[in-house]
């Protein structure tokens, strides 16, 4: 006998087969709960491919779909809230960077490269023992 959240997971898949992104299809381990209520239960669908994620709310008996729509707002809004802070994190202001690369530095690199034996102790071990 399948469990209320296998029931559920099925009926979501059965909706959403693939990814809208890379068309990956969707199995049941990609469907993660996050909420339960007695008459709506929210989940994350998230591929495995390509990580997109879609929220989906599933309303249950005399569940009211529009407060299910509120729950999938504030969700989405909260997710792109910590992607935007994970953008800020990754930023790389120019004074904290250093100067630019030049021509010259790119063709220094490719020298050393060319001819780097792979022995990172020898090149670099000295300078960071102090």
């Amino acid at each position: 006998m399948e469990t209320p959240e296998l029931q559920i997971k099925r009926i979501v898949l059965n909706r959403m087969e693939r990814c809208s992104v890379c068309h990956h299809a969707f199995v049941a381990d990609d469907i993660h709960v996050l909420s339960r209520q007695p008459d709506m239960w929210m989940m994350v669908v998230q591929c495995t491919e390509c990580q997109a994620r879609n929220y989906v709310a599933a309303v249950l008996n005399d569940g009211d779909p529009a407060e299910a729509k509120r729950a999938l707002r504030r969700l989405s809004e909260a997710d792109a809230e910590a992607e935007a802070e994970d953008d800020i994190s990754l930023e790389v202001t120019p004074e904290a960077s250093g100067p630019p690369v030049s021509a010259e530095d790119v063709l220094d690199m490719h020298e050393f490269l060319r001819d780097f034996d792979g022995d990172f102790k020898k090149h670099f071990g000295q300078s960071a023992r102090g």
